[in-house]
């Protein structure tokens, strides 16, 4: 664990470890309901092939790489823990035995971009089988789930803010919720799904008692 630790908090495997610290804080912090997993926000783009206008940027690098069809914090995630990964084993195996100096650091940072640019493909690779899972929870979230009964899923629900668990077709799916501000609703309350706001993605919810 010592050694581990060494390796983690070393030049520049201490970038990946710090992002994947934030990202692990985030995930937590989500499951516990104090923030809003975000899982409508699909890293799938629509782009016009047709058009001249040229796709750059982080857009260009989901494209290129396959990277859509999943949510975009999932993606994010994965391609934090393999740079991780990557760098960890590369730090340990070959960065280490380096003199201390100008050429450690130039080395340590052109790694830290080759190593990104590894692990897109890669997580192209772990995401494949995912996109069938988040195709069928997308289908699911639509008007059909309005008269469905739900439960909270996180600390509140707010006219910004809320998630909340139900089941459809024996499934249990997470769906985001807004509720209107004369409502109090806290996590474990039951609810019932009134309307379907699709530029949101989220649902409208109410008090229910069965």
């Amino acid at each position: 664990m010592e050694q581990l630790l060494e390796v983690a908090s070393q030049f520049p495997t201490v970038i990946y470890s710090t992002l994947l610290g934030i990202v692990v804080v985030y995930w937590i912090i989500g499951l516990l309901g104090f923030v809003d997993l975000d899982f409508s926000g699909d890293a799938d783009l629509d782009v016009d092939l047709d058009s001249d206008v040229s796709v750059g940027g982080i857009t260009g690098l989901l494209l290129t790489f396959g990277l859509t069809g999943v949510p975009f914090t999932l993606v994010i995630s994965i391609i934090i823990l393999i740079c991780w990964l990557i760098s960890f084993y590369l730090q340990f195996y070959l960065l280490t035995w380096l003199p201390d100096g100008w050429l450690y650091y130039l080395l340590g940072a052109l790694s830290s971009f080759i190593v990104f640019f590894i692990s897109l493909p890669i997580t192209a690779i772990v995401i494949r089988p995912l996109k069938g899972m988040f195709k069928s929870v997308e289908a699911a979230t639509s008007d059909h789930l309005v008269g469905k009964e739900a439960t909270v899923a996180t600390n509140k629900v707010s006219e910004t803010f809320g998630q909340a668990r139900l089941f459809n077709n024996g499934a249990e799916i997470l769906v985001d919720v807004r509720c209107d501000p004369e409502h109090t609703l806290k996590m474990g309350d039951n609810v019932l799904v009134i309307e379907y706001l699709q530029e949101n993605h989220a649902y409208i919810v109410a008090p229910y008692t069965p």
